[in-house]
């Protein structure tokens, strides 16, 4: 059974923040702190949003939570914002199945890591078929997330090219600007849309190729990384830079340095609900948030602090 589209029906042009789970002391899902969140969001000109991803603590949710999320996020946001589910299993299969069940849910497009549990043996051809299948199963466009620091392997430029081919595959998430100068390069006669993964580097990627973003900064630094992009968009490129190095620190200390707990505290600092990461993850330490919130502070963005 095919269910791909003979056509990309969209552009992924513009910021899409990954966003967090909110759970509660007892690890379940705070769907009333989701709520209050999104209606936060949705006051920033995202293009969308991005569910069950690595924000999400993807390992940790089970697909009926993310399409939980999916389902009552439909229900809160603009109609002409887009929800890209993440439907990212190991099993082509099952894979399948959740791309097909995302977009019953509300999802205008999935976002998929390759198979890595098994990752020597993911060859070309392996990695062909799984991203080719789900494409052909999936009644909405499937974008590729290609991150090294999770699978392990980079997807070969060879690779990539021939899924950029696919009318099913709308695009990729990548976090190497040099591999997206190759590859919009090499793409450049597909609708392949190719976004950058860093707050940090957003200008850079603009330059190289990209259309869009997903990152994690933007998660509490909206209004600041829409302007960055529209900027670099428009060419505001002195702007833009000035505005780029105002987020390099903040990307580094709440994200890299402490991960999706940093984030969920920067958020409880901001008016958010943060809240606790889901076990095995720990909330960050005492110190580590009064750091967290000296940089918040010093960024200069938030007057309140």
């Amino acid at each position: 059974m095919s269910g791909a589209t003979p056509k990309r029906k969209f552009r992924l042009d513009g910021v899409f923040p990954p966003l967090p789970t909110p759970f509660d002391k007892d690890d379940n899902i705070d769907f009333n702190a989701w709520k209050k969140n999104v209606a936060l969001w949705e006051k920033i000109p995202f293009k969308g949003y991005v569910l069950g991803g690595s924000c999400s603590e993807l390992p940790y949710i089970s697909p009926e939570e993310r399409l939980a999320l999916i389902r009552e996020t439909r229900k809160l946001i603009s109609n002409d914002r887009l929800i890209i589910g993440g439907s990212t299993c190991e099993s082509t299969k099952a894979t399948c199945e959740l791309s097909i069940a995302m977009a019953k849910e509300g999802a205008d497009a999935v976002l998929v890591l390759p198979p890595f549990y098994f990752k020597s043996n993911m060859s070309d051809a392996v990695l062909l078929d799984h991203f080719t299948t789900v494409a052909n199963r999936s009644p909405i466009p499937v974008l590729i997330y290609n991150y090294v620091a999770i699978t392990g392997f980079d997807l070969p430029l060879s690779v990539l090219t021939k899924l950029a081919a696919h009318p099913n595959i709308v695009g990729i998430k990548d976090t190497d600007v040099t591999k997206i100068g190759g590859l919009s390069v090499a793409t450049q006669n597909e609708q392949f849309d190719i976004l950058e993964a860093s707050a940090g580097c957003l200008l850079a990627g603009i330059l190289a190729g990209s259309v869009g973003s997903i990152n994690g900064l933007c998660v509490v630094y909206g209004e600041a990384v829409c302007q960055l992009y529209e900027l670099s968009m428009s060419k505001q490129y002195e702007k833009a830079r000035e505005l780029q190095m105002k987020l390099v620190e903040p990307e580094i200390t709440i994200f890299w340095k402490h991960g999706v707990p940093g984030l969920k505290a920067a958020m409880d600092i901001l008016g958010y609900y943060g809240g606790p990461p889901r076990k095995p993850l720990h909330p960050v330490t005492d110190v580590a948030r009064a750091e967290i919130r000296a940089c918040l502070k010093k960024s200069g963005f938030f007057k309140n602090l």
